[in-house]
């Protein structure tokens, strides 16, 4: 299955969840809609069944940061950042979930992708999905998914403002401080993917249009980013039910001899009336040329009927070129530049110039009188002349 459920979770229990059901292969909308509340994940999941679930959380409720290793990314070195951040966190870091990202090296410097969100959150999150049903296989910051090549980059979504700067910085902010945000940021040129606001003077171009939930699953291939990380990651389900299986298994492999039991007896029946067939046709041939003796009855039948089909094949020819012909003599501005006879379709192609495009469709209007099927392509204007190409097929 290539379906995603995607469900964007809001900060509070009470607030509006959005989802998407998402192609990936084809890249399109399945369904999609909107519930008040997380007491109707339930119902949702009594819905839509048993797919892969995408969840996104508010990017306001993570924090996304870069942190200076002293030396290249080590397990030790890794298990260790909670210290290194404990400073710079306004509450316990003991209350903090850490997730990690990539590690980059910049200059001789080594830097670790880090996510930061209170634990009780993302449990609360993982709460709702789990009681409902879901099975999660993802969690991500919203704002994350915004796209990577047309930064810094935003999209509003109820009462936020989704924001991208870098790769690694992704935020949300309140519709009623996205001004102020504006100002104090002092960003260049923003990407939006939403109708601006007016009222805001801030420099921008719009970028088609998107649905946010859209745009946003759009950019789930371009991260392998998992904020389920560690206790919380995603556990593959273990198949606890072997014997309903090997039972299953069983009847399939019986069904599978049943079937090739049948198509043996029908490949049989049809060699059967095979060679009655043939023997069926040897004596009419015989009963047709006498004076023939039968060497390879397909080739000789075959030729027969070339031999046949090529005086046929002629005369169709000759009768679709003089029909064409009569026509083109009433449209002296006409002028064909090519013409090809397609025998197994069995219509004549032309392309031909003419001085405006009525006489492509009075040709066209004087063949079908005349009882002929015509298909006319493309007009195109080449200076002075106008170019196209005709099929013309024979009176139905």
């Amino acid at each position: 299955m290539n379906e995603q459920l995607i469900i964007r979770l809001g900060s509070k229990a009470e607030q509006p969840i959005c989802w998407l059901v998402w192609s990936e292969l084809m890249q399109e909308i399945i369904a999609s809609g909107e519930i008040s509340s997380a007491s109707e994940l339930n119902a949702l999941a009594e819905r839509l069944g048993q797919r892969p679930v995408v969840a996104l959380v508010p990017a306001a409720d993570v924090v996304l940061k870069k942190v200076a290793l002293p030396a290249k990314p080590t397990k030790q070195l890794l298990q260790a950042l909670p210290y290194m951040l404990e400073e710079e966190q306004a509450e316990d870091i003991d209350k903090l979930y850490i997730a990690l990202g990539k590690a980059e090296l910049v200059s001789g410097q080594y830097w670790q992708q880090v996510a930061l969100c209170q634990r009780q959150r993302l449990e609360q999150w993982l709460g709702w999905l789990h009681t409902a049903g879901f099975s999660v296989s993802r969690l991500l910051p919203d704002a994350l998914l915004l796209p990577a090549d047309t930064l810094p980059n935003c999209i509003a979504i109820h009462d936020q403002w989704l924001l991208r700067q870098e790769p690694w910085q992704a935020t949300a902010i309140e519709r009623d401080w996205w001004s102020d945000y504006l100002q104090l940021a002092a960003l260049p040129v923003i990407t939006s993917y939403c109708p601006w606001p007016i009222d805001i003077p801030q420099q921008h171009q719009i970028a088609n249009p998107e649905l946010p939930l859209v745009l946003l699953a759009r950019g789930l291939n371009q991260t392998d980013f998992n904020l389920l990380q560690g206790t919380y990651a995603p556990k593959r389900r273990q198949n606890q039910h072997w014997v309903h299986w090997r039972l299953s298994a069983s009847l399939l492999a019986a069904c599978v001899l049943v079937y090739v039991g049948q198509l043996a007896l029908h490949v049989w029946q049809q060699q059967q009336q095979v060679t009655q067939l043939e023997q069926q046709l040897r004596t009419e041939f015989q009963q047709v040329f006498p004076a023939e003796r039968i060497t390879n009855l397909s080739r000789q039948v075959q030729q027969k009927l070339r031999n046949t089909d090529g005086v046929a094949e002629q005369q169709h020819f000759m009768s679709l070129l003089a029909a064409l012909q009569l026509r083109l003599e009433a449209l002296p501005d006409i002028r064909l530049d090519s013409l090809r006879y397609d025998a197994s379709r069995q219509e004549l192609r032309f392309a031909a110039s003419a001085a405006g495009f009525p006489s492509f469709e009075q040709l066209k209007n004087q063949l079908e009188q005349a009882g002929y099927s015509v298909e006319q392509g493309a007009l195109s204007n080449d200076g002075n002349r106008v170019q196209g190409s005709v099929v013309m097929r024979g009176k139905q």
